[in-house]
């Protein structure tokens, strides 16, 4: 049985592996020695907790103690980070993210509440609070960071629509939607910051705007293409040497990658990518409860539109976002909630052959 369990779940640490030496040669070059040394250290880290937690049982850490503990503590710091207008907690020589823990831990909220639920569909009073307990740590996120605030939406929404929607509450979320967007649209343009609204802009109506404005996406762009087949080679990329390109060791990590292994070096990169989520997936259909299916599909989500996102600003198909890549991107708190991601949908891979 151990065998059998240990041969299921290779194909994902060997995916993940991949990813993290590729995600080592790019800030290599992308940001040197110095960048390379803390990422190294920062997936060292998590390696550890993505091991601890494959071998725990999710089923010990998916109770109400801890579900409810932990998201009164993210409320928490949240709010804390809001009222001090700040993005990261500095605790002397570390630094970190807390909107990056939304993700995992309103993933286990959702995943506890629904996995109560005795019926295929969520009921109004289990949609409407499970909707205003994800509201409140995104309003507090986007106070500091709405490019966060709404993945953090986007990811919790996702879990709420596997929960399953009737008829009745499809016609009303879709008329309840045509409402708010009416009403709340003008007023929060109006509230965005100016680099904000330049980026809609940049991307809207690309000719349009101004040079300064649309510089990141072009550099990028021109990363991208200059790459070619094949690539410049590794630590020969112009834009990167030269320092054409900004932001190039964190957002903008797969355009340093691009130029460097070209078209082939990028498939690559983004079938690596695809394989994590179908992983990810497959333990969520192969889930033995419903507890494990909401886990495993929430933290594939988290994965999937991060790089979507990324991914998306980077070829100019989506407005560009303060989003980093998953493991290409430098950062430690993104490298740890990812690997606590993944360490969970091992956990729910490795229990589907258990009964207790």
């Amino acid at each position: 049985m151990r065998i059998k369990i240990w041969l299921s779940e290779w194909p994902l640490f060997l995916v993940l592996t991949l990813l993290l030496v590729g995600g080592l040669l790019n800030q290599w070059s992308a940001g040197g020695s110095y960048y390379l040394k803390r990422q190294a250290l920062f997936m060292g880290v998590g390696l550890l907790v993505f091991a601890g937690l494959s071998y725990l049982d999710y089923r010990r850490y998916l109770t109400t103690h801890w579900v409810l503990g932990l998201y009164l503590g993210l409320v928490a710091v949240l709010v804390l980070m809001a009222l001090w207008g700040k993005r990261w907690l500095v605790l002397g020589p570390v630094s970190f993210q807390p909107s990056e823990m939304a993700k995992p831990v309103l993933i286990m909220l959702l995943a506890y509440l629904f996995s109560q639920q005795e019926r295929p569909y969520l009921s109004w009073p289990l949609f409407l609070g499970a909707n205003l307990l994800v509201l409140l740590p995104v309003v507090l996120i986007a106070v500091t960071d709405l490019d966060q605030a709404f993945l953090v939406l986007l990811v919790a929404e996702n879990v709420v629509f596997l929960a399953g929607l009737s008829r009745r509450l499809w016609v009303g979320l879709l008329v309840a939607g045509a409402i708010v967007g009416f009403l709340v649209g003008p007023p929060l343009w109006s509230h965005l910051k100016p680099y904000q609204k330049a980026r809609l802009l940049a991307f809207l109506q690309p000719g349009k705007t101004q040079k300064r404005w649309s510089y990141q996406t072009r550099q990028a762009l021109i990363a991208v293409g200059s790459g070619g087949l094949w690539g410049q080679g590794f630590r020969r990329g112009l834009s990167s040497r030269l320092h054409y390109l900004p932001a190039k060791h964190t957002d903008l990590a797969f355009a340093v990658w691009a130029e460097e292994w070209g078209f082939v070096g990028s498939s690559i990169v983004v079938v690596l990518y695809g394989l994590l989520v179908f992983y990810g997936l497959r333990a969520a259909y192969l889930a033995r409860d419903l507890q494990g299916r909401f886990l495993a599909f929430g933290c594939s989500v988290a994965l999937f539109w991060q790089v979507f996102i990324n991914l998306g600003g980077v070829l100019r198909i989506l407005p560009t976002a303060s989003l980093p890549l998953p493991f290409l991107s430098y950062g430690g708190s993104s490298v740890l909630v990812n690997m606590i991601m993944l360490g969970i949908i091992a956990s729910v891979l490795r229990r589907r052959f258990s009964f207790l």
